[in-house]
């Protein structure tokens, strides 16, 4: 295109003194990708000029056009003043590729500790064999975070490359790991690992592994590694082109041992991202034992993982594994993890039924009731009468923390917890145990589901401990719901004479014929007698 009228007019605008006319030609020049000497001099200059918008339009343009002239140009100025300017001249030098190579490789060579970063994010976008060799031999050995950032620009070029593109850069990074540079740089060792995850090819999940459970290794290549193994095991299409790879994409059991085994041993920093990458992996169920164990575990974060984990794992063992980490557990961290991994279960309302009956806690057996009580329904038959047999043996042993157990069983069976509680209370008062039968006779008299008969067996024994009030209290009110009270108190052998004059006493002061009824019994059947006389007086003043 040398010698064409058309360039040669345009490019004698690139020395004009309007700033605008001479962008506008730079524009121009690079859609026509003129290769015009001329052209090529004219937009140099603008690179030389000193004026950032024209150096970045002269770059620009230079690199639309393919004009080599311009690298070591654009080379100088990545560590321009103007930040625009230093993007435009890392996009030049991205733009040729491996002819960038040699001379960024040189200027890395001879930079100093603290400009060598902008020259690895260079390799990095260039991305060839050469740039990625160049790039991971010059990393220095324990600069991780630039390692990291260096081969971050390649995240999305291998994701957009074809499937021999992403073989490629596989068998570049994996020829690096098993170089005997790699062995004295852990850094590059850090980049290298992070380029087979974004390949996501599955085929590297061996050397992937290899990494991450080395207990020699560092612990950030330990770490890249095991991130690169999520990217790979949970990745997208780049991780399984064909069904046989779909199968080794996956994290197998064997892998997951060797995952869950460095979350177990490794120091916490590795520990945390290989539980991680266990989360959202199908786990069998003959992992819980290990994850309740490592629940247990002294740091609370590797726990708190453990329980994640667990929560996960079909099956009654992993369940019942939650529920024994919430009744012994003195951390409330603990707690609620292990509570939000159980509500998340279908089988949340078993496990933790089996917990609720396995504690006598009162701290634990609150927090269980209140957990238990939406997955009720998830709870079958056999474990509900369970829970109420176990409601009632803590009334019989006098557990003060029985309440909640017992509201529960009741929202459950009210009607089979109060003929619980009635035959408990029957056989205590048997077994000549008023002071046990008592409580409860009190739990069961309070329920929605007492019968008048229980609320006169209350009266009685209430009367019989000494309690008067009590008793009379609730007698007024079984004579009020029209229960016969006298016909009661005349058939209950608990009662002697004098209870019966008490009772009798305490309604006659009040005019209620219940009162003239026993204080006439009393009289009768004590005869001469000092109770009997009192009732006789008691009659005659009451004017009955």
């Amino acid at each position: 295109m040398g010698g064409n009228p058309v360039i040669t007019k345009i490019a004698g605008l690139l020395k004009s003194d309007t700033p605008d006319k001479q962008i506008a030609a730079a524009i121009v020049l690079a859609e026509l990708r003129a290769r015009d000497p001329l052209a090529i001099d004219g937009l140099l200059a603008l690179v030389g000029s000193g004026v950032a918008p024209l150096q970045r339009h002269g770059l620009s343009a230079l690199a639309a056009i393919g004009a080599t002239k311009v690298l070591p140009h654009a080379l100088a100025l990545v560590a321009a003043r103007d930040a625009d300017v230093r993007a435009a001249a890392v996009d030049a030098l991205a733009s040729f590729g491996d002819a960038a190579v040699p001379l960024v490789r040189e200027k890395l060579a001879a930079a100093a500790p603290q400009e060598r970063r902008v020259y690895d994010e260079i390799l990095g976008r260039l991305g060839g064999k050469d740039a990625l060799s160049a790039l991971l031999s010059g990393l220095a050995p324990d600069d991780f975070d630039t390692a990291r950032n260096a081969v971050l620009p390649l995240r999305q070029r291998i994701k957009e490359s074809d499937a021999r593109g992403r073989k490629r850069y596989y068998e570049h990074a994996a020829g690096f790991l098993g170089s005997k540079a790699a062995a004295t740089l852990p850094a590059a060792r850090v980049a290298a690992l992070k380029i087979l995850g974004f390949t996501e090819d599955s085929a590297g999940l061996p050397t992937l592994v290899g990494f991450a459970t080395d207990r020699k290794e560092h612990e950030s290549v330990r770490q890249e590694a095991l991130i690169a193994i999520r990217l790979v095991a949970h990745g997208g299409p780049a991780a399984a082109a064909t069904a046989k790879d779909t199968a080794r994409g996956k994290l197998d059991a064997k892998m997951g041992d060797k995952l869950l085994s460095v979350g177990e041993t490794a120091p916490l920093a590795v520990a945390r991202v290989a539980l991680l990458s266990l989360l959202g992996a199908p786990l069998p169920p003959q992992r819980a034992p290990r994850l309740e164990k490592l629940a247990g575990h002294a740091e609370g974060e590797r726990a708190l993982l453990a329980l994640d984990l667990l929560g996960q794992i079909p099956g009654d063992g992993a369940g019942d594994a939650l529920g024994r980490i919430l009744i012994a557990t003195s951390e409330r961290a603990r707690a609620e993890a292990a509570a939000t991994a159980l509500g998340k279960r279908g089988d949340a309302g078993a496990a933790l039924t089996r917990a609720l009956l396995a504690t006598v806690d009162k701290d634990r057996t609150q927090m269980l009731v209140s957990l238990l009580r939406p997955h009720l329904r998830g709870v079958d038959d056999k474990l509900k009468k369970k829970l109420i047999a176990c409601a009632i043996e803590r009334v019989a042993a006098g557990d003060s923390g029985a309440e909640p157990l017992l509201q529960l069983a009741r929202s459950i069976d009210g009607a089979t917890v109060a003929a619980g509680l009635r035959a408990l209370a029957d056989r205590l008062r048997k077994s000549k145990k008023p002071d046990l039968a008592l409580p409860v006779l009190r739990i069961l008299g309070r329920s929605s589901d007492a019968t008048p008969d229980d609320g006169y067996a209350l009266a009685s024994m209430e009367l019989t401990g000494g309690l008067r009030d009590q008793s009379f209290l609730i007698i007024g009110q079984l004579v009020d719901r029209g229960f016969d009270v006298g016909a009661a108190i005349r058939k209950d052998r608990a009662l002697d004479h004098n209870h019966r004059y008490q009772v009798g006493f305490h309604f006659a002061e009040r005019g209620h014929p219940l009162g003239e009824e026993l204080l006439t019994a009393v009289a009768e059947a004590a005869g001469r007698t000092k109770v009997g006389q009192m009732a006789r007086a008691k009659l005659k003043s009451s004017g009955f």
